[in-house]
C-alpha cells in the first residue's frame, strides 16, 4: 500500500492496545489462564466509562446555556439513549466476567493488593459530572485510595458543572406554570382534591369491606394526600429538602411533573424523553451497581475487597443510596389518570403545538 495510505491497524493503535495486557501471575511466574479475562474487561469498562464521560460532558456544554434551543434537547436525548446503552453493555459483562470460577479469581487475587475497581478515576467522574449528591457516598473517604494526580483531577471536576445542576436550572427556566390568569398549580391541586375524595367515598361506600380494612385504607389515602400537599406548599417542600428527603428544587420539581402530565402536546415531547433518559441513565447504572455487587459475592463472598472496601456490603449500599436523579422517578407518585388532568387554556394549548398543525387549522 502507498506510504502515506491509513492502515486499519495503525488507525486503532493496535499495537499499544493488544500490547497493553501485563498479567502478574506470569510475571510472578505462576500463569493463572483467567487474568488475561480479568485485565481485558476491565480494559474495555475503562473504554466504556470514557465514551459514556465523552456523551455526558456534550449534554452539560448543552445544557448550560442560558437558553436551550430544542434541536439542543433532542440532540441530548440521543446523547443520554447512548449513555444507557453504554452501561447496558457494561452490565452485560458481567455474564463474560462469570465465566471465570471463584477458584479461578483465587489463582491470582492476591497478586492484585492494593489495587482495586474501586480506584477507577473514570467511574468517580462519571459520578460527579452526572452530580451525585457527595452527602449520599456510602464512603466518602474513597478518594483517599487514589494517587496524587487522580485526586488532583477529581478536585478540578468537582468546581464543574453537573448535569444534575444544568438540569435543574433548565426546569426553573421552564414557562407555561403560569399564563395570564391560568395558574397551573392550583388546578392541579383541586383535581388531586377531588381524587381523594372520590377515594374515600368509594372505602365508605364498599358494602364488603370490615370497619377495620376500610379504616385502614382511609389512613392510606390520608398518608397519601399529606405527600401531594408537600406540593403544594413551598415551605413544606423547602423542609423536605433541608432533611434531605428532597434535592430537586421546588420551581425544577413543579416543572417536571407539568412535563410528565402533559407530555402528549408535541412541545413538551422531547423535553419529557429528556427527563425520562436521566431516569433511565441513573437505574441502568443503579442496575450496574447492583450486578457488581452480586458478582463480587459470588466471587469472594464476605471478604474484604482488594481495595479495603467491606466488598459485597458496601457494593449492596452503593445501589440504594447513590442514586442522582431520584426526585425524578419519585415524581409518579404524583401523576394522575389522564382523564384527570385538567385541560390546559386553549392559549396555552396553541402555544404547545407545532407551528405547522396550527397552520393546518387554519
Amino acid at each position: 500500500m502507498a506510504q502515506n495510505e491509513l492502515y486499519y491497524r495503525d488507525y486503532l493503535q493496535l499495537d499499544r492496545i493488544l500490547s497493553a495486557q501485563q498479567p502478574r501471575s506470569a510475571a510472578a511466574g505462576t500463569p493463572a489462564h483467567d487474568e488475561l479475562l480479568f485485565i481485558i474487561v476491565h480494559q474495555v469498562y475503562e473504554l466504556w466509562f470514557k465514551l459514556a464521560l465523552y456523551e455526558l460532558d456534550d449534554i452539560i456544554e448543552r445544557f448550560a446555556q442560558p437558553y436551550v434551543p430544542e434541536h439542543e434537547v433532542a440532540t441530548a436525548v440521543f446523547r443520554l439513549e447512548r449513555i444507557r446503552k453504554i452501561l447496558e453493555l457494561a452490565v452485560a459483562q458481567f455474564e463474560l466476567l462469570e465465566t471465570m470460577t471463584p477458584l479461578d479469581f483465587l489463582e491470582f487475587r492476591d497478586l492484585l493488593h492494593p489495587a482495586s475497581g474501586f480506584q477507577s478515576l473514570q467511574f468517580r467522574l462519571l459520578e460527579l459530572r452526572l452530580g451525585l449528591d457527595e452527602e449520599e457516598r456510602v464512603l466518602r473517604s474513597y478518594a483517599a485510595s487514589l494517587d496524587e494526580r487522580d485526586r488532583a483531577r477529581i478536585e478540578q471536576v468537582r468546581t464543574q458543572p453537573t448535569l444534575f445542576a444544568v438540569t435543574e436550572q433548565w426546569l426553573e427556566r421552564m414557562p407555561f406554570l403560569e399564563v395570564g390568569q391560568y395558574r397551573f398549580w392550583s388546578e392541579y391541586r383541586h383535581a388531586v382534591h377531588r381524587m381523594f375524595e372520590r377515594e374515600r367515598a368509594a372505602i365508605l361506600a364498599h358494602p364488603a369491606l370490615p370497619e377495620q380494612e376500610k379504616q385502614r385504607k382511609l389512613e392510606q389515602v390520608d398518608s397519601n394526600a399529606a405527600a401531594f400537599e408537600a406540593l403544594f406548599d413551598a415551605e413544606r417542600y423547602e423542609e423536605l429538602r433541608r432533611k434531605r428527603l428532597r434535592r430537586l428544587s421546588y420551581r425544577a420539581t413543579l416543572a417536571a411533573l407539568f412535563l410528565m402530565l402533559y407530555r402528549d402536546y408535541p412541545l413538551l415531547q422531547l423535553p419529557f424523553r429528556f427527563l425520562d433518559g436521566l431516569i433511565r441513565v441513573d437505574q441502568q447504572l443503579s442496575l450496574w451497581r447492583y450486578r457488581h455487587a452480586i458478582m463480587v459475592s459470588r466471587m469472594i463472598g464476605s471478604k474484604v475487597g482488594t481495595g479495603g472496601s467491606s466488598g459485597y456490603d458496601y457494593l449492596l449500599q452503593t445501589t440504594i443510596r447513590q442514586r442522582v436523579f431520584a426526585d425524578l422517578a419519585q415524581l409518579s407518585s404524583y401523576l394522575l389518570p389522564r382523564s384527570e388532568i385538567p385541560p390546559l387554556p386553549e392559549q396555552l394549548q396553541a402555544q404547545l403545538r407545532f407551528a405547522f398543525e396550527l397552520a393546518g387549522q387554519g
